[in-house]
């Protein structure tokens, strides 16, 4: 009787939504990761793309996704709980100065990569930096709406707008890079951006009437900005490195964490953000223990799959065009060494999710102490790995490795300081 009534709640309801519809995008993923792989491969004129975009979806870590969440839901979850009719032209005016602000800073980034690379696609990669940098501005937009559909719990209008995005983006790529090169990759990613601006952003920024909900700089703590993605920071960071040399490394570890990735957001992700939610509202340590048993299922189901088909399954997946044997077997050593480090990471997502409920006036401190590790971390991965004489392969996984070690610890220290404050 309880297991019926639990499978008829609103958490499973949610839940359900949020993964289903992170399975259909990883469908949607796997059309367009192979399209990938046929045209380009492990080509050069790719690996320069990917280290620039590396720079785009840095920034983003600060603007969008699970950074943006940790700062945005638990505000908006608790003006929901207190206001019935809500408006919001406060946030877009926001949206809009921080939008240009991200445009420029982007630009200088991406800019200075470009004269490190002094490659032969010099003004071909400057109009792909421009394209980058609108993408990362309507990114940021559409997810501070995103994040306020997650705390009315609408959930499954949120699930239709991401999915939405990947559905357009598997749609375009193949003609538009086929007809445009590499510039298709960015156009097509643009449209599904642009497409989820459109639909949503645009009618519900209509409504005038209700509280207008105030929002500034003070709400994006910069400790949780850092913490709420750290993540996809530290798979950015490592992403870097493999591509420091300039070489096609790169290649191989982005067509490995896109497999990788889809586990986190398809289950750990959507877990996390109902974790987030609930614990906004009320203390809730047994739906903390079932996300926590529910990621380390996954993860180690992960890691023994890939010990055992990781070969098969990339070459189920990528190889055709211009993706050879070779690609394979490159591509499989990456997973496979990767795949550890993502169990780490799964059980820091989770721990640190009470924490990010904790009101930030009262927890600055400590967010600031704990997000200053995780970058020292990070910086001293940089540093060795720019003085280091081994492979860019080893040096990106020295660095995953060591940032995920060290964020299971934070983020435990984490929820240990979230039970004595919520006592």
């Amino acid at each position: 009787m309880k297991f019926r009534k639990a499978l008829k709640s609103n958490s499973v309801k949610d839940f359900s939504s949020l993964f289903f519809s992170n399975i259909l995008q990883k469908v949607f993923g796997l059309v367009r990761e192979p399209i990938v792989a046929f045209f380009f491969g492990s080509s050069l004129l790719y690996a320069n793309y990917l280290l620039l975009r590396t720079i785009a979806d840095f920034f983003s870590q600060f603007t969008v996704g699970n950074a943006l969440k940790a700062n945005l839901l638990p505000k908006f979850t608790k003006v929901y709980e207190k206001y019935k009719d809500v408006s919001f032209g406060k946030v877009l005016s926001f949206s809009k100065r921080t939008m240009l602000l991200l445009f420029v800073l982007s630009q200088i980034v991406q800019f200075a990569i470009i004269w490190y690379l002094d490659s032969d696609y010099t003004l071909l990669l400057v109009i792909i930096s421009v394209l980058l940098s609108i993408s990362i501005c309507f990114n940021f937009l559409n997810s501070i709406y995103l994040t306020i559909m997650q705390a009315e719990a609408k959930f499954v209008s949120y699930s239709i707008a991401t999915t939405l995005n990947s559905f357009l983006v598997a749609v375009f790529i193949y003609p538009l890079t086929f007809l445009f090169n590499v510039f298709g990759l960015v156009i097509s990613r643009l449209i599904g951006i642009l497409s989820l601006t459109v639909a949503y952003v645009v009618p519900m920024n209509k409504k005038k009437d209700g509280f207008d909900v105030p929002i500034s700089s003070r709400d994006l703590n910069v400790s949780t900005l850092i913490l709420g993605n750290f993540a996809n920071i530290i798979i950015i960071s490592s992403r870097l490195v493999s591509g420091s040399d300039g070489g096609i490394s790169i290649t191989y570890y982005t067509y490995s964490v896109f497999i990788l990735n889809a586990l986190l957001t398809a289950v750990v992700g959507n877990i996390s953000t109902l974790l987030l939610r609930k614990v906004s509202i009320n203390k809730n340590s047994m739906f903390m223990l079932y996300s926590l048993l529910t990621s380390l299922v996954v993860g180690f189901g992960l890691v023994l799959g890939l010990e055992f088909y990781g070969y098969e399954l990339i070459k189920l997946i990528y190889m055709r065009g211009e993706f050879n044997l070779e690609d394979v077997k490159n591509t499989t050593m990456f997973i496979q060494n990767l795949s550890y480090a993502f169990v780490l990471i799964f059980i820091a997502t989770n721990l640190f999710q009470p924490f990010f409920s904790l009101p930030i006036d009262s927890s600055r401190k400590v967010r600031r102490n704990i997000s200053i590790i995780f970058v020292v971390t990070l910086l001293l991965g940089f540093i060795f790995s720019l003085g280091s004489d081994i492979s860019v392969e080893k040096e990106s996984i020295i660095m995953i490795y060591s940032s995920s070690i060290i964020s299971v610890l934070l983020s435990s220290y984490s929820y240990l300081y979230y039970l004595k404050q919520s006592k």
